[in-house]
């Protein structure tokens, strides 16, 4: 033991009024700012976590019988359901079909490019077709937040060749900037959003990774017209921000798909007007096919307007492009139901909710929509059914096509409905429980990202009153409690969870983090190891932990923690930072000082790094380089109080006490209850002999921590300077009424109360400075001098015996002290001071 602390009590000896005024100012603000920099973190954290959906891919297991069915959907005796559209060979000579399984073989990622309607949806589902009775498995990837896998999901099961489905990449990307990321947003650490293009090509390769390159494909479609659909839009194309994400796009063969030759479009044609029913008369098919945009859905969608009117199919009844078709079919509905309208925003709506389609809740929320008084409203009601069986049957409302709800050239403000639409959809909910209790989740994860916290909560509790082991509402719960500070019921919801999911990573996370909010460090460190356990590479519960670690003030468990979480994302700069500044607390500032580096090649304005640089190279007593680590801070901060204040205290060492004293002044500008800086500041006064204004200073101290020890203290010794004895001693005694145990301050008084010649206290006082510090040679020599005064020679010369052992220096300053004059001639006193 002595040997671990022989070199402890070496460094104070040597360094010991510098590490006194450490911890008198210095290092309990470093401290503080730490701290209070950690729980902004975690307020931050929680304003930013957002829920993640359920599994974001639709599985159709090998050899389906009903693929097209399960994604298509539609009636069967629909003839215009896009499923019972017989496939077309668009291009005469040309197998496309055969094209594209030979380009997904050999590159495994492919892109079709087209414009809308050209058929992309229908080519790549025919591929997924023929792979699926090939064996392999087809995620469709639909509503719902597409997250990194921690492993493979049960709804897989055990078969590892997977065929990713992906459509209309365009508007999924587009939208995907007004979804908050929950894997980024459990810490503080990442952007704010994470678009589309990034976590798609992060979660596809993790498959890869779990399965083996060649167990994975990936197919997708997209349009690539470069011309804006509307003008307060970007186009379909700007929408893949092709150049801004090359990495990902580099991982796909791009495939533009050939438009449709005149002759695919008649056998369309003929088909379909055949088997609808519609009168053709003696229109020309060839004629019709010309002028027809080189799409298919354009032959569909008029043909389907054509049987909805009982219209023959001629030349001038057909309507040449699709976006003509889209237009007017909103412009023919609106004309014959004028509570179209209503039913088009409500669709629009809902799907901003991500809430399904069905004919009670879009009708529902087109009455709403409405408005009215109670005659109106009855009236609406019963035109908002016609006008919906209507939509449904021409339009097929209920499965919106691409540009079919943005023809009417507005998209509906979805912050102002949401105070009405809640109750709605909560009495929905409990009218039609099994259809949208789906809903009910993810209207709750959009309530949640629009900071609508407590409304959320409702409608995951709705969700979980028809479906009790519904863990994901129970998942999504706990964070919407968390983000609104409730953290006990926060942990109540995600046990939950984890009672119906014990694998679900995300929630023990989230309950170590509400544990931690809780001041629960120890269990939210066991809750933050089950996560990491389910998945290694979950590195925001490897940081997590480790902060909770830091806590606890174990620092060296908490560096390993983050070297975890920096193997898993090494430019994850937080903690970068957050291990400079556990190393900083375990003395390692070199270190430190390379952590701190490195956290700021990462992100060179995060100047809380600057600042515990400048930190660990004061420690080092590299001053000038600790000046313009706070430098740089304070270019980035300029109202950096605490910048100021360090850098004082550097300025101090480097004996620059004018510049030190101005740097506090700015420290006291941006906070003038800074204390600290007040206390400093008198300090470096009292350094230069300006004792009166060192007064004034600690005064400002006391002010605003009228317990602060230290400033009485140091207030008692510029009074002592002053010759002010009887006003030090005062100030020596509130010092000592906060700390009785300072025996620094107990020795002052001592010397104060000397110089007043009130010797007898004076011993009283090195007395009490003595039991505190048994070997305080100053102590012991002082109280040698008051027994000389008082002429007590063996007591006198006993405590100058124990002072010389202590520091031999003492026998030099004994032999001149006067204090020692009427002792000096005594045999006993000669004796010692002249050995």
């Amino acid at each position: 033991m002595w040997n671990f602390l022989q070199p402890v009590t070496k460094f104070y000896t040597a360094h010991k009024e510098f590490i006194d005024n450490l911890l008198s100012g210095g290092l309990p603000t470093v401290l503080i700012s730490g701290i209070a920099f950690l729980w902004w973190l975690k307020w931050r954290n929680r304003q930013r976590k957002i829920p993640p959906n359920t599994f974001a891919f639709q599985v159709i297991s090998p050899q389906s019988s009903d693929l097209k069915q399960q994604i298509l959907g539609g009636k069967d005796n629909d003839p215009f359901a896009d499923r019972n559209i017989r496939y077309q060979q668009r291009v005469e000579g040309r197998n496309i079909q055969k094209e594209l399984r030979e380009q997904l073989e050999a590159n495994r990622w492919l892109l079709i490019l087209g414009k809308t309607g050209i058929g992309k949806t229908r080519e790549a589902l025919e591929v997924a077709e023929y792979y699926n009775q090939l064996g392999w498995t087809v995620l469709f990837l639909t509503c719902g937040w597409l997250d990194i896998p921690a492993r493979m999901p049960t709804e897989v099961g055990t078969d590892r060749k997977l065929l990713f489905v992906i459509d209309d990449l365009n508007q999924k990307m587009d939208r995907s900037s007004e979804e908050y990321s929950p894997e980024a947003e459990k810490s503080p650490v990442e952007k704010l959003y994470v678009l589309l293009q990034e976590r798609l090509l992060d979660a596809l390769t993790r498959y890869e990774k779990f399965c083996g390159k060649g167990e994975v494909r990936v197919i997708a479609t997209a349009r690539n017209e470069k011309e804006r659909d509307f003008f307060n839009e970007i186009s379909p194309w700007e929408q893949l921000q092709w150049e801004k994400y090359p990495k990902l796009w580099q991982k796909f063969q791009v495939c533009e798909l050939p438009q449709p030759s005149d002759d695919a479009v008649i056998e369309v044609l003929i088909e379909k007007v055949q088997e609808a029913g519609i009168s053709s008369g003696s229109s020309s098919y060839s004629e019709i096919a010309r002028r027809n945009d080189s799409t298919f859905r354009n032959v569909v969608e008029n043909l389907r307007r054509l049987k909805a009117d009982n219209l023959p199919l001629t030349t001038n009844n057909y309507r040449d492009t699709l976006r003509d078709t889209w237009e007017g079919n909103y412009r023919k509905a609106v004309k014959r139901h004028p509570q179209a309208v209503h039913i088009y925003d409500a669709v629009d709506l809902l799907r901003q909710f991500d809430i399904s389609l069905y004919d009670f809740t879009v009708a529902a929320t087109a009455r709403m929509l409405a408005g009215g008084n109670i005659w109106q409203q009855l009236r609406n009601r019963w035109q908002i059914r016609q006008a919906m069986k209507f939509l449904v049957a021409s339009e097929s409302i209920l499965k919106p096509r691409d540009g079919q709800i943005e023809a009417k050239g507005y998209e509906v403000e979805k912050q102002r409905y949401i105070q009405r639409l809640l109750p709605l959809i909560l009495k929905l909910g409990n009218q039609h429980q099994e259809k949208i209790v789906d809903s009910l989740l993810y209207f709750g994860n959009a309530l949640v990202n629009l900071g609508r916290f407590e409304d959320a909560i409702k409608s995951y509790d709705e969700a979980l009153k028809f479906k009790p082991d519904f863990h994901e509402a129970c998942y999504n719960r706990g964070v919407a409690l968390d983000n609104l500070g409730r953290y006990e019921e926060a942990i109540i919801s995600y046990d939950e969870a984890l009672k119906f999911k014990p694998d679900k990573d995300e929630a023990w996370n989230n309950r170590g983090f509400a544990l931690d909010n809780l001041g629960r460090y120890e269990e939210a460190i066991v809750a933050y190891n089950k996560a990491v356990k389910l998945k290694p590479v979950f590195h925001e519960a490897w940081y997590n932990r480790g902060v909770a670690l830091d806590n606890l003030g174990r620092y060296e468990e908490a560096i390993i923690s983050y070297d975890e979480a920096l193997k898993l994302k090494p430019d994850l700069h937080q903690a970068c930072y957050n291990q400079g500044y556990a190393m900083l607390q375990l003395g390692r500032y070199q270190a430190a000082i390379a952590a701190c580096d490195k956290a700021l090649k990462l992100k060179p304005d995060l100047h809380q790094a600057w600042n515990n640089r400048g930190y660990a190279l004061h420690q080092l007593r590299r001053y000038q380089e600790a000046i313009a680590s706070y430098d740089q801070e304070l270019k980035i901060k300029p109202d950096k109080h605490v910048a100021y204040y360090n850098k004082g205290y550097v300025l101090v060492n480097l004996g620059l006490l004018e510049e030190a004293i101005a740097s506090y002044d700015e420290a006291i500008k941006f906070k003038p209850d800074f204390h600290q800086a007040w206390h400093n500041r008198g300090f470096a006064l009292a350094n230069l002999g300006r004792y009166e204004d060192a007064i004034a200073s600690y005064d400002e101290a006391i002010k605003f921590k009228p317990d602060y020890h230290e400033a009485w203290y140091n207030r008692g010794n510029a009074l002592d300077n002053l010759g002010r004895y009887e006003d030090a001693i005062a100030s020596y005694d509130e010092a000592l009424k906060i700390k009785p145990d300072k025996h620094e301050a107990w020795y002052n008084r001592g010397f104060a109360l000397a110089n007043l010649g009130r010797n007898e206290d004076a011993i009283v006082s090195y007395d009490e400075a003595l039991k505190f510090k048994p070997d305080y040679h100053e102590a012991w020599y002082n109280r040698a001098c008051t027994y000389g005064v008082l002429g007590n020679i063996d007591t006198a010369i006993e405590n100058l015996q124990t002072a010389i052992n202590l520091d031999a220096e003492y026998r030099e300053m004994a032999k001149t002290d006067a204090d020692f004059d009427s002792i000096r001639n005594d045999a006993g006193f000669q004796a010692l001071i002249n050995l």
